[in-house]
């Protein structure tokens, strides 16, 4: 506990320009801040990109008596680079008290996935710093950003028309009153932040 004390700071920070939101190619900067009660002894200091897409859900099936789960689970990787702000080479590296700030630049790659949660998986972004020190267990600290990749709206698939139906069998109390269906339509799938758009619903 004694080496815990020594460290009253460990963070993660963006560069504020950007406010945590980036596009696929786009420079992602920052610093990784170590404030310090006392001198430290430090192994190595690294820093992680990483972005991954993960995906999990749960089918039953009936076999007999028997309800039987199956469970399904994905991942895929689309960023995972490190950079050594404080290198292991055998020797001790020996931070007197105060604050250090070590700064570190990533380029995204040219081709991300838009940042997403879900209820059946999610696309996340951040960066992950560790502190090594001997005789201790790594210190880890992370920073979460956002993803957000512009897309066309001027393609064939977003300019139609969409429209989707659902039917129900309605109930008040105990009784049926018969079933309903409503229709929602709109005339194309993609927008811009400001338009407008007639939306069509229908209740029969």
């Amino acid at each position: 506990m004694m080496h815990l004390s020594k460290i009253t700071g460990f963070t993660v920070n963006l560069s504020p320009g950007a406010y945590g939101v980036y596009t696929a190619g786009e420079v992602l900067s920052g610093q990784v801040v170590l404030e310090l009660g006392k001198a430290v002894r430090i192994t190595a200091l690294e820093v992680c990109a990483r972005g991954l897409a993960t995906v999990h859900w749960l089918e039953t099936r009936s076999i007999g008596m028997n309800t039987v789960y199956s469970d399904f689970t994905a991942h895929e990787s689309y960023i995972r680079k490190r950079h050594h702000l404080l290198r292991d080479n055998g020797t001790l590296n020996i931070l007197p008290a105060g604050r250090h700030e070590f700064p570190f630049t990533f380029q995204l790659p040219e081709t991300l996935v838009t940042s997403f949660e879900g209820k059946h998986g999610s696309v996340r972004y951040w960066v992950k710093a560790k502190l090594h020190r001997p005789w201790s267990t790594v210190k880890k600290t992370k920073k979460e950003f956002t993803v957000i990749e512009p897309i066309d709206i001027n393609t064939p698939d977003l300019l139609s028309p969409q429209a989707g139906t659902k039917e129900k069998v309605a109930h008040a109390w105990y009784c049926n009153l018969g079933q309903v269906s409503v229709t929602a339509k709109i005339d194309r799938k993609g927008y811009t932040p400001g338009e407008s758009d007639y939306f069509g619903f229908y209740v029969i």
